[in-house]
């Protein structure tokens, strides 16, 4: 059985957006802020972002993720997906695209977004998706996962990187996060992300300088 995107989209983003003042999205696409998304920015921001950019964030996602020397979970596998800067569950809808029903059903999907609105939009994709994950949630900290409970563990960053809202303290947490999954498992896991800045720098670039200097980063897979 397929994801539905169209019928989370209309469900959850496009029925909001029509009701939503005209005056409040015309604020939402100020050129200035050219996708930005501040931690406390208002509603209307974070749907006008939902609602232009997710559908191609997602395309670019599943496309990467089919490239990479990530496998999909096997039978017997457990795989759990820590989705970084989740926005309305963009990797969620990738990932429901990208795999097939009974390999989605050995996901565990974990969404964390800092702002509301995004949280909000989000929970309804995954409520009106109909992907069949093993579970899948928003967290209010990626500081309540408990690692030992899976076999295998993929950290996303869609897009986030590009955000200028994103803090070294950000950075420190999510090393701080990455670490704590290593000792916890015991074994390696896997990061990927998709950003639109190729120039170098920014926040992927501080955080793989971090994990290397702890010794975790171990290869790296570019996909065009």
């Amino acid at each position: 059985m397929a994801v539905n995107y169209d019928r989370a989209f209309d469900e959850v983003i496009l029925k909001r957006w029509n009701e939503a003042p005209n005056e409040q999205r015309l604020e939402a696409q100020s050129p200035r802020r050219r996708g930005q998304l501040a931690k406390d920015a208002t509603e209307s921001h974070s749907l006008y972002d939902s609602f232009n950019y997710q559908r191609g964030h997602a395309d670019v996602f599943r496309e990467v993720y089919k490239q990479s020397s990530h496998s999909p979970p096997r039978e017997g596998e457990h795989l759990s997906v820590v989705d970084i800067g989740a926005g309305a569950a963009t990797v969620a809808v990738a990932l429901g695209e990208a795999l097939g029903r009974k390999k989605r059903s050995r996901v565990d999907y974990f969404a964390f977004d800092p702002n509301p609105m995004m949280r909000y939009l989000g929970e309804g994709i995954l409520d009106h998706l109909g992907a069949g994950f093993r579970s899948a949630e928003y967290i209010a900290s990626p500081e309540e996962i408990v690692f030992t409970d899976t076999n295998r563990l993929l950290f996303t960053f869609s897009y986030v990187s590009d955000q200028a809202a994103v803090e070294q303290a950000d950075i420190e947490s999510w090393a701080s996060l990455i670490r704590r999954a290593v000792d916890e498992m015991d074994r390696a896991v896997e990061l990927i992300y998709t950003t639109a800045t190729f120039s170098g720098g920014g926040a992927l670039d501080n955080l793989k300088r971090v994990l290397e200097q702890d010794g975790i980063v171990r290869s790296y897979q570019p996909v065009a």
